[in-house]
């Protein structure tokens, strides 16, 4: 299936990606606004391996870059460009992939909700914990953003695998196999 733009057709769902991006940004805020109201006073034990505690990352993922706040501000802006136009592009995809939707969706609400609290508390909110100290497993705390970036990059190399060109050989190669049958 080919993803490339038609300028004859419009897609009348393409804007449908957006309002899925911003429902994930509300969930997304809200459930950081709720950790800051609620945990300041430490952290709550949910499961014995899961731990809601509040973070204040000013770095990037798996807290790399701490203090490049305004490097990061200025990643998350160019994220959010590039994946609202991205998003735009599909008013021309008649039959998007719905993996490709998905992934650019994800993407742009997770750019969009951590870039949110850098420009409003000037660092990213994290507060799930998933841990299991018995055999030493301790994954870095994290937020609703970042699990929308991650489905959505895990969702994009899919996409790209599942909905790859072939080279124009291999489709006359294939084409004169199925005119010999």
């Amino acid at each position: 299936m080919s993803i490339v733009p038609n300028s004859t057709n419009v897609n009348p769902r393409w804007w449908w990606a957006f309002v899925g991006a911003a429902l994930v940004v509300v969930l997304d805020q809200y459930t950081k606004y709720l950790a800051t109201a609620e945990l300041l006073d430490g952290a709550v034990s949910v499961l014995p391996f899961l731990t809601f505690r509040y973070f204040c990352n000013t770095g990037a993922a798996f807290s790399i870059l701490q203090g490049y706040t305004h490097f990061l501000t200025f990643v998350g802006v160019a994220f959010v460009v590039y994946f609202s136009w991205e998003i735009w592009r599909l008013r021309r995809i008649q039959d998007p992939p719905f993996l490709f939707v998905l992934a650019l969706t994800l993407i742009l609400a997770g750019a969009g909700g951590n870039l949110i609290d850098r420009a409003m508390h000037g660092c990213v909110v994290d507060f799930i914990h998933v841990h299991y100290y018995a055999i030493g497993f301790n994954f870095p705390i994290f937020n609703i953003a970042d699990s929308a970036v991650c489905i959505g990059a895990a969702s994009w190399i899919l996409a790209a695998i599942v909905h790859r060109e072939r080279p124009d050989s291999q489709v006359a190669k294939e084409s004169d196999q199925s005119a010999d049958s």
